[in-house]
């Protein structure tokens, strides 16, 4: 049987391409178009299903036969000779005769030229709007990525790195290769497979299915954009206006050069006008002004949004030329920052409310913190204080109620974060590709604790660089509408609860050092709870310092503590005794400030496996009595 060779179903891609026809209602009598149809087994279904006349275009010999064989039309076509592949259709078309639909199935990664070959298609159908149903494999299944992680690329005779590909497709660049071929998708019906044909060796831990290295993997490309466990991407098209494209899609632009540092997404209801001009204020004084300003208004009415935009319009033109208003209506607290985020141009987001309040190295700490650490979150330090609003006569005004405390930690623990967020939301700034390229967004199901959620998810991933520079205030109002007095306990809980549960669910990367924290807990609380009692024989591993120089230091103070020891000193006369019968020469204690971790170790262990200090054990063990 021919690789090329395989059988209809519903559920494959000839099945997919057979319900995307259905939905234009092909009229009885006309003409399938088939081009790179291979043995055509779509032939018989649309003849039966749809009345149509099915025409298959290849060069592959073999499949051209078997089609006349079965009672098709069938012709020899090369597409990359698109004039005499255009001349083959008129010839073979009777005059006037109705094209139903163009067809390529897994034939456009075969091509040197896929872009020609879509404008002879288009040169065909457009006329008519005749539509093209196109089936190509996905190079960024979730198993090829996973096997590139550790240096694998294996081609086979067929499937998805077959052989003889030219071209490979993600779904981004399929979309913007039917495009520039003037083509525009009107329906999609992927095919997907959980386990490709590239699912070998199974037992690599990238692939065995419930491995954690697999899970975390597969879980980061499922959301990069949703088609981890898409094989096939089967698309219909209409043909639109010719384009002047004369090659294939490429990237010609690595990073924008023009982008700023930081985008500032402030959100706003509208019903805060004095903090949000105070707010402003603070972003218009900064000593860095490598920034942009995204103002997100909330399900604005009229008047709340002219009185927004009179505030923009008020700003020193330097600073209003950067900001643009964008609107939102709808969606939960999440819905403005999501927005906001996606419309942002910076390498940074964060995330502003209208009543945040920020020094003026706000901007300047955060750039700071970038280099040296591209790519991971950055944290600042904020301050935390009490303040509430008073009102005179019709103006609303804020006050602060008590000094300054340092609620928050200067570094970012990724451990203690698990139990409660201590990062307020404009104290950390993001890198927007977590948005624009890796699909990550603010759970719109969380009406409280979003930006905890989030923190949570992305900082394992990208890491947190943080700043003891104290730069963000952030304002705990005793009084007025807030967050916390908007939502009860129970809600805030029950947000806490989801994003637990969303967390547990999934592997979770560590950063480096974690083990020692995690273990030290861990003995901690088994020390609390009376289940361990640790031997002072094995005490070198209760608290261990894994830093060279601190690791060093610990194991001379363990060596000092052995040599000097009850039981060592009531031995020390039977070593003698020994040493004088075997005629060995006298000893003398090692220089232990000369010695690395090796030569501890050793001079460690010969002790604790002496027979010196085996014959003490059980006096040591009454003495712990």
């Amino acid at each position: 049987m021919e690789i090329y060779d395989n059988s209809f179903s519903d559920h494959n891609v000839y099945g997919h391409i057979a319900s995307l026809f259905a939905r234009f209602e092909p009229a009885a009598g006309s003409y399938f178009l088939d081009f790179g149809c291979g043995f055509g087994r779509l032939a018989e279904v649309v003849e039966e299903r749809f009345g149509v006349k099915y025409v298959g275009f290849d060069i592959n010999e073999p499949g051209l036969e078997s089609l006349r064989a079965r009672g098709f039309s069938a012709h020899y076509a090369d597409l990359g000779d698109d004039e005499a592949a255009f001349e083959l259709v008129r010839r073979v078309l009777p005059e006037g005769a109705a094209i139903a639909a163009l067809c390529t199935i897994d034939t456009l990664e075969h091509l040197p030229d896929p872009l020609a070959a879509l404008r002879l298609y288009a040169r065909i159908g457009r006329g008519h709007s005749v539509p093209l149903l196109v089936s190509v494999p996905n190079v960024a299944h979730t198993d090829i990525g996973a096997k590139l992680t550790v240096g694998r690329f294996d081609y086979t005779e067929a499937g998805l790195l077959d052989h003889t590909h030219m071209q490979y497709f993600t779904s981004d660049r399929f979309t913007s290769l039917m495009k520039d071929g003037g083509w525009h998708e009107v329906h999609r019906h992927d095919v997907s497979l959980i386990r490709s044909d590239q699912h070998f060796p199974a037992q690599l831990p990238v692939l065995a299915p419930k491995a954690p290295l697999a899970e975390l993997l597969a879980g980061i490309r499922q959301q990069a954009d949703g088609y981890g466990y898409v094989n096939q991407f089967v698309r219909a098209y209409l043909p639109g206006p010719e384009t002047g494209k004369v090659h294939v899609p490429y990237v010609a632009a690595r990073e924008r050069e023009d982008a700023p540092f930081l985008s500032v997404v402030i959100r706003t209801v509208g019903r805060r006008i004095e903090t949000l001009r105070e707010s402003l204020l603070c972003l218009t004084a900064q000593t860095c002004q490598d920034f942009e300003i995204v103002v997100v208004g909330h399900n604005l009415d009229v008047q709340r949004q002219i009185a927004v935009e009179q505030l923009i319009a008020e700003l020193l033109e330097s600073v209003r030329l950067r900001t643009r208003l964008v609107t939102v209506d709808g969606g939960g607290r999440s819905a403005p920052l999501n927005v906001g985020f996606l419309s942002a141009e910076g390498r940074y987001v964060v995330a502003f409310d209208d009543d945040d309040l920020v020094f003026g190295n706000w901007v300047e700490t955060f750039k700071g913190l970038e280099e040296g650490n591209s790519g991971q979150l950055l944290r600042v330090t904020a301050a935390a204080q009490d303040w509430e609003r008073i009102r005179r006569g019709d103006a609303v005004a804020s006050r602060a109620t008590s000094g300054m405390r340092m609620l928050y930690p200067d570094k970012f623990e990724l451990i203690a974060h698990l139990a409660e967020n201590r990062t307020p939301l404009h104290s950390i700034a993001f890198p927007r590709v977590l948005f624009s390229n890796l699909g990550y967004r603010f759970d719109p199901e969380l009406s409280t604790a979003e930006d905890w959620d989030l923190i949570i998810r992305v900082a394992p991933l990208s890491g947190v660089a943080s700043s003891k520079v104290v730069t963000a205030l952030y304002r705990l109002w005793k009084s007025g509408d807030n967050s916390t007095s908007a939502h009860d306990q129970f809600e805030w809980q029950s947000n806490y609860f989801k994003t637990l549960k969303k967390i547990n669910a999934v592997p979770l990367l560590l950063p480096a050092g974690s083990v020692v924290k995690l273990r030290k807990m861990y003995l901690t609380l088994e020390r609390l709870q009376g289940h361990v009692e640790v031997d002072v024989d094995s005490a070198i591993v209760v608290d261990p310092q894994i830093e060279d120089d601190a690791r060093i230091e610990q194991l001379r103070l363990r060596y000092h503590e052995l040599i000097n020891s009850l039981s060592w000193q009531m031995t020390g006369p039977l070593r003698q005794i020994r040493r004088i019968l075997r005629r060995q020469p006298r000893s003398r204690n090692p220089r232990i400030w000369t010695m690395n971790e090796q030569d501890l170790e050793f001079h460690i262990r010969q002790i604790l496996n002496s027979s010196s200090w085996r014959l003490t054990r059980v006096l040591r063990s009454l003495r712990r009595k």
